[in-house]
């Protein structure tokens, strides 16, 4: 019997003993008695046919907290295959392509502050894009993003790309786009539904007065104003599709996040409309002022106190979604195209001519695989053996590529990269199992019974699971 490198035993002094299985994705309730159990398995002090509870051991070994000797390599190396087989899928193309680098706004800490460039893609350009397209003969599904610079500033480019796609005999499914919002005009936003764009970012920096102080045009004065009308026009538009508010954070405006995320969806109530935090995370090189920039300790903080303060984020703490930290630079078929027709693996490397894969113009169009093979299966956190034995990696995948390969290969001073999970776990379970009880004790009082008692001593209160 061998104690899981994944499992987090602890004791909450506000709520009680668990155990957390990153393996399994798994957090079980305890009573003390389970609890000294386990720590008595944890320590190799008690063997599992020393357990009279029968039920209780078949739950440890189905869920991964007890497993056989040599049983958990192997789980890992699974994991790795399913990884490899998601990086390598032949069968769907995922592009972002930048019309253009040009930006009407600037912003202090926008990565791609050295990096501007006012090329517009020509029409010589755009036909490469779909000769590009067309050489993947094996592909049966194409995803799109239009990114930039400012993606509407290029908005004819992107009206054609879209046009000669649709004749291509290929399955489009549709299109997102990342934009700041500003030439967002009813104009366009009528074009959105045969564009196939059926997912819209809007970036804002808080409240007007703050946002009017960090996003602003390029010759100066504000922008807030102009976006709130344009979000308006296509929250009442005939649009079928969504829309997301990322909201940038630092020091510098933490404290008026909820009052700006609670305007926007009193709002829009009833709307396909969402707001997130973006974190501000800068790199060496960048002039913004790096004493704003939270680090992970700040960003739990920030977090946790934004789910007191409006249960904005109720449920969200556990972990869920993306296990494998894929992404276009770590997908086989992901490219990034610049507005020149080059190629790159990773949005923050547009721009960044020593970060490029390729060009479209060239009939073999990766001419650098060393850097896309790094990106796929250089920086694998299953062969880092630190990984390896950390304690999240199952539910943190190796974190964000591109700060990896940064720091991992070219020893770049790079923000970090690794989960939050790592050092604030237990904290955000507990955030998690407070809304856990919340709900129980709401749902309780709406059906006028009381609270079922488990007489167990020991119940799974994770959430459905996903992608474990």
């Amino acid at each position: 019997m061998l104690w899981s490198r994944f499992n987090t035993l602890f004791y909450s002094r506000q709520f009680g003993h668990f155990l957390y299985n990153a393996l399994s994705n798994t957090l079980i309730e305890l009573d003390e008695g389970y609890y000294d159990t386990l720590e008595a398995f944890r320590n190799y002090e008690l063997v599992p046919g020393e357990c009279a509870d029968n039920d209780f051991i078949a739950l440890l070994f189905d869920n991964k907290i007890l497993l056989e000797e040599g049983e958990e390599d192997p789980l890992l190396l699974s994991r790795q295959y399913r990884r490899h087989t998601r990086i390598f899928d032949s069968s769907r193309l995922v592009l972002t392509i930048t019309p253009t680098l040009q930006c009407n706004f600037r912003c202090p800490y926008c990565f791609e502050h050295s990096q501007s460039d006012s090329a517009v893609m020509t029409p010589d350009t755009v036909e490469r894009v779909l000769h590009f397209i067309k050489s993947y003969k094996d592909i049966r599904h194409l995803s799109l993003a239009w990114y930039g610079g400012e993606p509407l500033l290029a908005f004819d480019v992107i009206r054609d790309i879209t046009e000669k796609i649709n004749s291509l005999d290929i399955e489009f499914e549709g299109a997102g786009i990342i934009t700041n919002g500003y030439l967002l005009d009813s104009e366009k936003i009528a074009q959105l539904n045969e564009l196939k764009i059926n997912s819209i970012q809007i970036t804002l920096d808080g409240p007007e007065d703050v946002h009017d102080t960090r996003r602003v045009l390029v010759g100066g004065g504000p922008t807030f104003r102009r976006i709130m009308n344009n979000v308006d026009a296509l929250m009442n538009s005939n649009y079928k599709g969504v829309c997301t508010i990322r909201v940038n954070i630092d020091k510098h405006n933490s404290a008026r996040y909820i009052e700006l995320r609670t305007a926007i969806l009193e709002q829009f109530k009833g709307k396909k409309l969402s707001v997130y935090t973006g974190h501000v995370n800068t790199a060496k090189g960048n002039s913004y002022d790096h004493t704003c920039t939270m680090d992970m300790q700040e960003w739990k903080d920030f977090a946790l106190d934004k789910h007191l303060i409006s249960g904005h984020h109720t449920g969200g703490f556990y972990p869920s979604g993306n296990f494998d930290s894929l992404c276009i630079a770590t997908t086989h078929l992901g490219f990034v195209v610049g507005p020149k027709g080059e190629l790159y693996k990773c949005w923050e490397d547009v721009g960044n001519a020593t970060m490029i894969i390729g060009s479209i113009f060239q009939e073999n169009p990766v001419t650098n695989p060393e850097l896309q093979a790094l990106y796929s299966i250089g920086i694998d956190p299953y062969n880092d053996l630190n990984c390896r034995e950390c304690s999240v990696l199952p539910i943190c995948g190796g974190g964000c590529a591109s700060k990896r390969l940064k720091r991992k290969n070219s020893r770049e001073e790079v923000p970090e990269f690794c989960s939050p999970y790592k050092e604030n776990l237990i904290a955000y379970l507990e955030a998690y199992i407070d809304s856990f009880r919340s709900s129980e004790i709401c749902t309780a009082l709406l059906s006028h019974s009381a609270t079922k008692q488990n007489n167990k001593g020991f119940r799974i209160i994770s959430p459905e699971k996903t992608n474990t």
